[in-house]
């Protein structure tokens, strides 16, 4: 072969490799190998459901890949949902966080931001304009969103309204009973405590063998409403106080105790979880609750599904203190939800998934989250507004129905980061309820109840003095004060509560166990500023 030849063949080659090399690269583009993909991880609570591969789920993610204009690729870190508080919190004590995560419920997240664990997100501000727009329809929003120094270091879920302005309370804990049981025997469903321990002695009587008194969440939060307190520092209307220290603390337990004593209460009551609370309901172990999720006891009832009834009522009252106050929150204005939501410091592009964040709370997201898919899950009534298709409505169990598809409003699921919600949509979907209010049981969802859609908001008796409490901003430095003082604090009178409850504790030593609370820690000093905020408040 002569030279020119080889020459000719060698160019040949290389074009060939060239053009091959060409069109893979090509292929590669075309199925998304090289582009440019958005990365970050995020734990959440589950309910064993999968969230991400559901109707709804997978919609998201394709409208979300749009938005960003690129490929998403998230590592979901689920955690059963009664394991999630705890779990997060050894997460967070190890400095083992991933890039988003929800808080626990109620977690004071001022000392991870003292300690540089969280992304402070007022820098981002004009990156999230969907989120701020929110913000600003929401009483105080931004006060209730940033701390004193206006540094803002978690999203807020949302709470849109479920009624209008000026009525309608939205109550979502209750007590719980079994009518079935409560009917078939002549007792009355109980209206005030004294009723509910009468009603628990003719129970007894009948079954000797069960504990005919549970609550949910280890709580005894009902007896404390009824006697107008938490068991914490709370607004008492006029100022912060710590409800331990208050008459109504001591009478609460006293009556648990009574309970406790006449093995009236399960004494597993501290460690129940909602699966136990499950079993023995259905087993009819136990037989009423001091405090229910609003939409369990109906879940039972359908579960069961053989003529059992478990029926939502009010908290009992406490005459000494009045109606007792209930669990209400705010139903009637655009307001934040319970859960929170924080970014890792150590996450690598910020800008991006602050975007990524943003966008959750525009109105494409949430009707989506919420409602589904137009025309499969939902369509749009006359009045603009959405209403579920009728083979949802009409079905047995419209939220297992709605299973099947995925979206928020139905009964586990809940797609995407988990952070917004319309709320109108529960209203809409809301499966049946077994309700007794003023003494009239009726089998309607507890948001379309007459007793509770009629009430006049926020002036009625029933609403806590807390729920109309001033939007304090603390410091960093006052949120590390108070954390330092309340903590040991709270885990004492936890632990002291259990005792005195089983009799482990004598009521003739309640005195020595208040100087106890006292000595531990300064509890004027957290009052103080608390209420000092309040004042910086009142001067603004």
């Amino acid at each position: 072969m002569n030279k020119l030849a080889k020459i000719l063949i060698l160019g040949l080659a290389a074009l060939m490799i060239f053009s091959g090399c060409s069109n893979a690269s090509k292929n590669s583009a075309a199925n998304g190998e090289n582009q440019e993909v958005m990365r970050f991880s995020v734990t959440l609570p589950t309910y064993g459901v999968d969230n991400p591969n559901s109707l709804v789920g997978k919609e998201w993610h394709k409208r979300m890949e749009a938005y960003m204009g690129k490929k998403v690729k998230i590592e979901y870190n689920y955690i059963p949902s009664s394991e999630y508080d705890e779990k997060v919190k050894l997460m967070i004590a190890s400095d083992d966080l991933t890039d988003f995560f929800v808080t626990p419920l109620f977690y004071d997240t001022s000392e991870m931001a003292g300690q540089g664990q969280l992304l402070e997100l007022a820098q981002y501000k004009d990156l999230m304009p969907n989120y701020m727009n929110y913000i600003s329809k929401v009483k105080n929003g931004m006060k209730r969103v940033t701390n004193a120094g206006g540094e803002m270091y978690t999203f807020m879920e949302t709470s849109t309204p479920r009624f209008p302005e000026d009525r309608g309370m939205l109550i979502q804990n209750v007590s719980s009973y079994r009518y079935d049981v409560f009917k078939a025997n002549h007792i009355g469903i109980p209206e005030t405590l004294d009723e509910f321990y009468e009603a628990a002695k003719s129970l007894k009587k009948l079954y000797p063998g069960k504990y005919p008194v549970a609550t949910k969440w280890n709580s005894l939060r009902s007896l404390f409403s009824a006697n107008h307190i938490k068991d914490e520092i709370f607004w008492n209307g006029e100022k912060y106080v710590y409800g331990v220290l208050e008459e109504g603390f001591k009478d609460a337990l006293q009556f648990a105790n009574k309970l406790y004593a006449e093995k009236l209460l399960d004494p597993e009551y501290t460690i129940d979880t909602d699966d136990t609370l499950k079993r023995k309901a259905l087993n009819g172990d136990n037989l009423m609750w001091l405090t229910q999720w609003f939409t369990t006891p109906a879940e039972y009832t359908r579960t069961a599904g053989d003529g059992k009834i478990f029926a939502v009522s009010l908290y009992p009252d406490n005459p000494k203190y009045g109606k007792a106050w209930q669990e209400v929150v705010n139903g009637n204005t655009p307001d934040l939800g319970w859960a929170a939501f924080g970014l890792s410091s150590k996450v690598k592009n910020p800008e991006e998934l602050i975007k990524f964040i943003d966008y959750q709370y525009s109105d494409e997201m949430i009707r989506l989250i919420t409602w589904g898919i137009e025309g499969t899950t939902y369509t749009i009534g006359e009045n603009g507004i959405p209403t579920f298709v009728d083979s949802l409505k009409n079905a047995k169990d419209p939220w297992l129905e709605g299973d099947k598809y995925g979206m928020r409003a139905s009964r586990n699921h809940n797609p995407g980061l988990q952070m917004v919600n319309d709320a109108r949509a529960f209203v809409d979907f809301a499966a049946t309820d077994y309700t007794v209010f003023n003494g009239k049981y009726e089998e309607v969802p507890i948001e379309k109840s007459q007793f509770l859609t009629s009430l006049p908001m926020p002036e009625n008796e029933y609403v806590p003095s807390w729920l109309s409490e001033p939007s304090i901003q603390l410091t960093g430095d006052e949120n590390q004060r108070i954390s330092e003082i309340m903590n040991p604090v709270k885990t004492f009178v936890t632990e002291e509560q259990a005792k005195f409850v089983a009799g482990k504790s004598s009521f003739d030593d309640w005195q020595a166990f208040i100087d106890k609370v006292q000595q531990m820690g300064a509890i004027d000093e957290a009052l103080k500023i608390y209420n000092d905020a309040a004042q910086r408040v009142t001067a603004n």
